[in-house]
């Protein structure tokens, strides 16, 4: 992950916030990419997504299977805004969302 910029970092603030449950106030998360591997910042996008989605979705009645959808989503977006191939690659092996607890 050497060639993260502030407009990548940006673009993961906007995606989990646009990507979680599709709620227009849905909550912001700061994501701290710089000098972390490409697990280390698959890992705190997931985080991140699973706060925000958690937030927005809690009190609903369904939110035990809109909850991982959502985390999806909102991962899957932050790292193709993101467009580093390592990460690509890396979220494609390990799709979040899978067995996350809130």
């Amino acid at each position: 992950m050497t060639k993260l910029n502030t407009k990548a970092l940006v673009a993961v603030l906007a995606a989990l916030a646009a990507g979680a449950a599709g709620v227009a106030g849905a909550a912001e998360v700061r994501v701290s990419l710089a000098g972390k591997s490409t697990e280390q910042v698959h890992a705190d996008i997931v985080k991140a997504a699973s706060a925000v989605c958690w937030k927005d979705v809690r009190g609903e009645p369904l939110a035990a299977y809109v909850y991982p959808e959502c985390i999806r989503r909102s991962v899957n977006h932050a790292v193709a805004q993101l467009g580093d191939a390592k990460l690509v690659a890396y979220n494609q092996a390990n799709p979040a969302g899978r067995s996350v607890a809130p």
